[in-house]
């Protein structure tokens, strides 16, 4: 049985680590994870304390991971790579040197430096979210394959729920600069989730300013007409958000912003709704909201494209695949 050992973090905004982990058991494979934010109160604590003891917390969580290592012996190292979670040049050296047979992958799933991706130089793949990462490691100089491998759904946890839907469009998504300049200038109500929403002033929207618990979101999404979506401009250039496919599993519509990715992994117009001003927004948003046929015949197309292509199963077999697994047994 492949041994695969997944490093990211623990309770991410959107679980990447955690739906990653069983994507692989579900696949088959003896998955084991390395949180480098803790995954116990006890250990996070000592990682931050460490942290502003002296000011730099990689030592124990390099530690805390050769002992994971040494233990586990992985054949295969997924590092969920996100800007939010420094991963020291440390961390990818001690992975090479106590598992060299070990196949490693980086799957980036925001912006990056170049010095923030000298993970290149120690893995034997990349994969991007967004194609503009690609790009970026080129640009870097970085040789490593890299190809594009987007977000995904859990549909254990995002699906269809016999729940009443409210004739309202959510948008789940803490505030932005660029989110917050487009949310002011939308004329139709949207319920919002998320910090930072409580700055809008004299607003037709609904605000709850806070984050919602991940647990809640599939209600959330399952007993709305439709979901807004648009993108982080901190973090994402071409790419799709966890948005894009996680409504789609409970079957909701999404209304997108325009994204270069998007013809990637949907059909526009039968699978997903794409604005590209103010003003079309405003036209799908009344669509949607007036005409329950039209909303639910795009979630039920979108659901099946998302099911058909775009689970953490499908990306988990795509990189078993690249790298061979599959044949090897």
């Amino acid at each position: 049985m492949l041994k695969v050992l997944v490093v990211g973090k623990y309770h991410s905004i959107i679980h990447w680590m955690e739906n990653t982990v069983d994507a692989f058991i579900q696949s088959g494979c003896d998955t084991d994870y390395f949180a480098m934010n803790g995954d116990t109160i006890a250990q996070s604590l000592f990682f931050k304390l460490s942290g502003k003891i002296h000011g730099d917390n990689s030592l124990p969580i390099c530690d805390s991971l050769a002992r994971k290592l040494k233990r586990f012996q992985p054949d295969l190292i997924v590092f969920i790579v996100i800007a939010a979670l420094r991963m020291p040049e440390k961390l990818f050296a001690i992975s090479n040197e106590l598992c060299p047979n070990a196949k490693k992958i980086a799957w980036i799933g925001d912006k990056l430096n170049a010095e923030e991706s000298v993970f290149a130089n120690y893995v034997d793949r990349i994969f991007c979210t967004d194609s503009a990462f690609i790009e970026d490691m080129r640009r870097f100089g970085f040789k490593t394959p890299t190809d594009y491998l987007p977000l995904a759904v859990n549909p254990e946890f995002f699906r269809p729920l016999s729940v009443a839907r409210s004739n309202t469009m959510v948008y789940a998504a803490n505030n932005s600069p660029e989110r917050g300049k487009l949310v002011r200038r939308i004329n139709k109500p949207v319920t919002l989730y998320g910090k930072g929403w409580s700055k809008l002033k004299d607003t037709p929207h609904v605000i709850h300013a806070y984050r919602l618990p991940y647990k809640k979101l599939p209600s959330i999404y399952a007993g709305c007409t439709a979901v807004l979506n648009i993108k982080n401009e901190k973090n994402v250039v071409h790419g799709l958000n966890q948005r894009s496919f996680e409504s789609y599993g409970c079957m909701t519509p999404v209304l997108n912003d325009d994204m270069a990715d998007m013809d990637r992994c949907f059909d526009v117009g039968k699978e997903i709704l794409v604005y590209h001003s103010l003003e079309e927004l405003d036209e799908y948003h009344d669509r949607l909201l007036g005409d329950k046929i039209f909303a639910l015949s795009i979630g039920k197309a979108g659901y099946k494209r998302v099911l058909s292509e775009h689970t953490y199963r499908h990306r988990v077999a795509t990189m078993l695949t690249v790298l061979d697994f599959n044949k090897s047994g």
